[in-house]
């Protein structure tokens, strides 16, 4: 093989190289876009969660306030009853 001929061999591998590293920084670019997109529906979905877990949080809050009230009414309807010196089924009353 004499020098010019090695030279076009190197020249021929070196184009093909280059052709390469231009898809692979293509690629890179598509990757890097996916990524981003992936990093925007990620903060979607967290902040979809947090509202959820707030959802959650004020129903049990809301659920807590309504065992509260209904011990009240149960505490109330007892003590009526022992005016009344009645033993109540509170068990039956809560079924009105």
């Amino acid at each position: 093989m004499t020098n010019a001929e090695f030279q076009k061999a190197v020249l021929g591998e070196l184009k093909g190289i280059k052709g390469d590293i231009g898809e692979i920084r293509g690629e890179i670019g598509e990757i890097k876009a996916r990524v981003s997109n992936m990093e925007v529906r990620q903060d979607e979905i967290y902040h979809v969660v947090r509202a959820i877990e707030h959802s959650n949080q004020v129903g049990k809050s809301e659920l807590d306030s309504q065992n509260i009230r209904l011990a009240k009414v149960e505490g109330k309807l007892k003590r009526v009853a022992k005016a009344y010196n009645e033993e109540v089924d509170v068990g039956s009353a809560s079924n009105l």
